[in-house]
């Protein structure tokens, strides 16, 4: 009897929402609209301005969170003398109209001009209100001139 106390005493102290947090594979492509204005000081320094805006992402998984989401993402990256830094923001929706943010931070860039970096989950409401998760990104024009974004990462949902 004094065992089903404890256990009961012990899982009234655990979080509730710990047992029902699930991980989802951030890995995927956004696909979307960009837009860029260089903005040299010098031909070593270059300030960039982008805004993009996200149509959705392709991910494995219908019902991972990151396939229904939409909506803008802006910053600024400072390229001097070929090191890159800077970083932005991400406001996104998803279909069940929760939002989202996300920053970004520019790393690198490519030698066709990708940018590279880290993001992570800022915060949200509804089912974003408590997730957490980041990874690394891979963004720019294709040979084409079509805007992809790669994505890998993972992301708890609670």
């Amino acid at each position: 009897m004094k065992l089903r106390f404890a256990i009961a005493g012990l899982l009234a102290t655990m979080p509730f929402g710990a047992a029902l947090a699930e991980t989802y594979s951030a890995n995927g492509t956004g696909m979307g609209t960009t837009s860029a204005e260089q903005m040299p000081v010098s031909e070593d320094l270059i300030v960039v301005h982008s805004m993009t805006t996200y149509d959705g992402f392709e991910v494995d998984d219908a019902d991972n969170p990151l396939a229904s989401l939409t909506g803008p993402c802006f910053g600024a990256v400072l390229i001097d003398a070929g090191a890159v830094s800077g970083g932005g923001n991400c406001h996104y929706t998803d279909a069940d109209g929760d939002k989202v943010v996300m920053a970004w931070t520019a790393t690198g860039m490519s030698e066709t001009g990708r940018t590279m970096g880290e993001w992570s989950v800022v915060g949200g409401t509804g089912k974003w209100e408590s997730a957490e998760g980041g990874g690394t990104f891979d963004a720019g024009d294709d040979a084409q001139g079509d805007y992809s974004n790669q994505i890998m990462g993972e992301i708890t949902m609670p």
